[in-house]
């Protein structure tokens, strides 16, 4: 029975360093990329493409309610999002339509994660996350205003980190940067 106990605890603790050691990776694009026409719909079933959102920074969120980084960062998104919502900087999240019941049982489960102040919609038979290549949630795909994919972020943030909001702050200025040169650019030719 010691032993059990032991090889249970060994595995806890082995397991919890592996959870902590898997660290966000972010990248962020020379130039801004093209995004494919891919449909996310929300709880009325009317169809969104990211390009559909103006903000100079949106957030789109990948994530699953199996998933427990995901459930870590969607605690963290609402105090993210009282702190950014101001600077334009929009945050949505993105989940498999076959995981929810009815819309009530979705907007209870962000609401007890305390991130009923987000758009949510809802990627149906996995063809957004597939189309976008990713193969793993948490991922964070980042747009600019023009609706360009700018970056992503693959495993889960600390979005509620002063660090985390001051890196997303300077990097909406940096996106909004590029982009009035670009405009400038394509003026002068």
């Amino acid at each position: 029975m010691k032993k059990i106990l032991h090889f249970l605890i060994a595995l806890f603790l082995c397991t919890s360093a592996i959870c902590r050691s898997v660290e966000a990776k972010i990248n962020i694009f020379e130039k801004p990329r093209y995004i494919p026409a891919l449909s996310v719909y929300d709880d009325a079933n009317n169809a969104y493409q990211l390009k559909d959102f103006h903000s100079d920074l949106v957030i789109a969120l990948l994530w699953s309610k199996t998933c427990g980084p995901c459930l870590s960062d969607l605690r963290r998104l609402g105090a993210f999002v009282t702190q950014t919502r101001e600077e334009g900087i929009e945050v949505i999240l993105i989940s498999p339509e076959k995981e929810w019941r009815t819309v009530a049982d979705k907007r209870a489960f962000l609401r007890r994660l305390n991130a009923a102040n987000m758009v949510s919609l809802n990627d149906k038979n996995s063809r957004f996350k597939d189309g976008m290549g990713v193969g793993v949630t948490p991922t964070a795909i980042l747009v600019n205003r023009s609706g360009e994919e700018v970056g992503h972020i693959t495993g889960s943030v600390e979005w509620d980190n002063p660090k985390v909001i001051k890196y997303m702050k300077n990097l909406r200025k940096k996106i909004l940067k590029q982009l009035d040169e670009r405009e400038t650019a394509d003026k002068q030719h």
